[in-house]
């Protein structure tokens, strides 16, 4: 139908045409839980355990990979003493990003996002992860459901960069040094600028 016809139909039902030419607000894929969740399986899917994965472990791998300017430096860390960590570092694909957000806060000296309890109760209610607790110290820990894992066969090759990086720990990490390492190689500048974005 030509745009004449189309004004001609609105007139004659006496409508008023309304054109926004306000220009759209750009959602980036971060401050999209359906995307941020979707990580998270990634990062089960590849450092799963029978145990599960810990909240605090999550949010710090999570903040690495958001942050790909502080992965050099954990991997050196991590590491340390490895006779296979030239190997390592020529495998891993170097980005040189560091993102500011607002969103993210020190608990526990740990890089956590206020959106996490949201994005686990996205996967949950979905039958994507599990959640379960020691009564004996209440940590609780995360796992990837049988659903979750066929789910995340599916949109893995959205996330290449983040399977680089991750693939570098053969299916496991190291829960208290990974957590010890990602809270010491933050630089307070990072957290000073957090603060400020808060503050506007």
């Amino acid at each position: 139908m030509r745009i004449e016809q189309f004004v001609d139909r609105i007139t004659e039902k006496e409508l008023i045409p309304s054109i926004n030419l306000t220009r759209p607000k750009y959602v980036q894929p971060e401050d999209r839980i359906l995307y941020r969740s979707h990580r998270i399986l990634i990062i089960l899917a590849l450092l799963n355990t029978k145990n599960g994965i810990s909240k605090d472990v999550i949010a710090c791998v999570d903040f690495l990979l958001r942050n790909s300017g502080y992965q050099k430096k954990f991997i050196l860390e991590y590491f340390k003493g490895k006779t296979n960590i030239l190997k390592k570092l020529n495998y891993f694909t170097d980005k040189n990003t560091v993102e500011i957000d607002f969103n993210i806060v020190q608990y526990r000296s740990v890089p956590w996002d206020l959106r996490f309890n949201d994005m686990f109760l996205f996967l949950y209610v979905r039958s994507l992860i599990q959640i379960s607790s020691n009564n004996k110290d209440k940590n609780i820990r995360i796992h990837l459901t049988e659903t979750g894992q066929t789910y995340t066969e599916k949109v893995k090759e959205v996330f290449a960069s983040e399977i680089n990086f991750l693939e570098l720990f053969n299916s496991s990490v190291q829960e208290a040094k990974a957590i010890d390492i990602i809270t010491n190689i933050i630089p307070q500048t990072y957290w000073r600028e957090n603060e400020k974005l808060n503050n506007k």
